[in-house]
């Protein structure tokens, strides 16, 4: 199973936790860069992965999203079999 971990620690903006996410999930150029559009994207992984969520919110914008990317990584994960998720 492929791991991977998203730090969120050092990310203060919703804009920069976007194309952290499309490096760090190796996302498709498509990628609309929003809460949407990451979860058709993670709708769609084949190979059996595992997402771990790490990190304090740097900033008060991302404590305000922090909890609706979850939820959209939890939605995704139970709609995915190939997906997992965890919160560290």
């Amino acid at each position: 199973m492929k791991t991977i971990k998203l730090d969120v620690t050092n990310i203060s903006t919703v804009k920069a936790l976007h194309v952290y996410l499309a490096y760090a999930l190796d996302l498709p150029s498509y990628y609309g860069k929003n809460l949407d559009a990451l979860h058709d994207v993670l709708c769609e992984i084949c190979e059996q992965t595992r997402i771990v969520l790490a990190g304090e919110p740097a900033s008060e914008e991302m404590a305000a999203y922090l909890p609706r990317l979850a939820r959209v990584l939890e939605d995704a994960a139970q709609e995915n079999p190939a997906l997992h998720l965890e919160q560290a």
